[in-house]
Protein backbone atom coordinates (compact mmCIF):
# COMPACT_ATOMS: atom_id res chain seq x y z
CA UNK A 1 0.00 0.00 0.00
CA UNK A 2 1.70 3.17 -1.21
CA UNK A 3 1.36 6.61 0.26
CA UNK A 4 2.68 10.04 -0.36
CA UNK A 5 6.25 10.66 0.60
CA UNK A 6 7.22 13.97 2.18
CA UNK A 7 8.68 15.06 -1.16
CA UNK A 8 5.46 14.14 -2.98
CA UNK A 9 3.37 16.05 -0.46
CA UNK A 10 5.65 19.08 -0.73
CA UNK A 11 5.52 18.99 -4.54
CA UNK A 12 1.72 18.65 -4.51
CA UNK A 13 1.30 21.55 -2.08
CA UNK A 14 3.70 23.73 -4.07
CA UNK A 15 1.89 22.96 -7.34
CA UNK A 16 -1.53 23.62 -5.77
CA UNK A 17 -0.46 26.97 -4.30
CA UNK A 18 1.25 28.02 -7.53
CA UNK A 19 -1.82 27.19 -9.63
CA UNK A 20 -4.15 28.94 -7.18
CA UNK A 21 -1.96 32.07 -7.09
CA UNK A 22 -1.72 32.13 -10.89
CA UNK A 23 -5.50 31.76 -11.19
CA UNK A 24 -6.10 34.63 -8.77
CA UNK A 25 -3.62 36.93 -10.47
CA UNK A 26 -4.96 35.90 -13.88
CA UNK A 27 -8.34 37.31 -12.88
CA UNK A 28 -6.70 40.70 -12.44
CA UNK A 29 -4.78 40.63 -15.73
CA UNK A 30 -5.87 43.45 -17.97
CA UNK A 31 -7.93 45.28 -15.34
CA UNK A 32 -7.34 48.96 -14.80
CA UNK A 33 -6.00 50.33 -11.53
CA UNK A 34 -9.48 51.66 -10.83
CA UNK A 35 -11.11 48.25 -11.34
CA UNK A 36 -8.59 46.52 -9.07
CA UNK A 37 -9.13 49.05 -6.28
CA UNK A 38 -12.85 49.82 -6.51
CA UNK A 39 -15.07 48.37 -3.80
CA UNK A 40 -17.25 45.54 -5.05
CA UNK A 41 -19.41 44.92 -1.97
CA UNK A 42 -20.87 47.11 0.79
CA UNK A 43 -17.97 46.25 3.13
CA UNK A 44 -15.54 47.93 0.74
CA UNK A 45 -13.68 44.76 -0.25
CA UNK A 46 -11.84 45.05 -3.54
CA UNK A 47 -9.71 42.74 -5.68
CA UNK A 48 -6.43 44.21 -4.46
CA UNK A 49 -7.58 43.59 -0.89
CA UNK A 50 -8.20 39.93 -1.72
CA UNK A 51 -4.69 39.57 -3.15
CA UNK A 52 -3.19 41.21 -0.05
CA UNK A 53 -5.27 38.93 2.18
CA UNK A 54 -4.10 35.78 0.39
CA UNK A 55 -0.46 36.90 0.60
CA UNK A 56 -0.78 37.72 4.29
CA UNK A 57 -2.48 34.46 5.22
CA UNK A 58 0.02 32.43 3.21
CA UNK A 59 3.00 34.20 4.79
CA UNK A 60 1.51 33.85 8.27
CA UNK A 61 0.70 30.16 7.86
CA UNK A 62 4.09 29.17 6.49
CA UNK A 63 5.87 31.40 8.98
CA UNK A 64 4.20 29.57 11.85
CA UNK A 65 4.54 26.09 10.36
CA UNK A 66 8.26 26.53 9.69
CA UNK A 67 8.92 28.69 12.78
CA UNK A 68 10.03 31.61 10.63
CA UNK A 69 7.49 34.34 11.35
CA UNK A 70 6.82 36.87 8.66
CA UNK A 71 7.63 40.37 9.89
CA UNK A 72 4.57 42.45 10.77
CA UNK A 73 4.19 45.55 8.71
CA UNK A 74 2.00 48.49 9.56
CA UNK A 75 -0.90 49.20 7.25
CA UNK A 76 -0.57 52.27 5.10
Amino acid sequence: MGGLTDLDAKANLYRYLLEAREALLGKLDGLSEYDVRRPLVPTGTNLLGLVKHVASVTAGYFGEVFDRPFPNRSRA
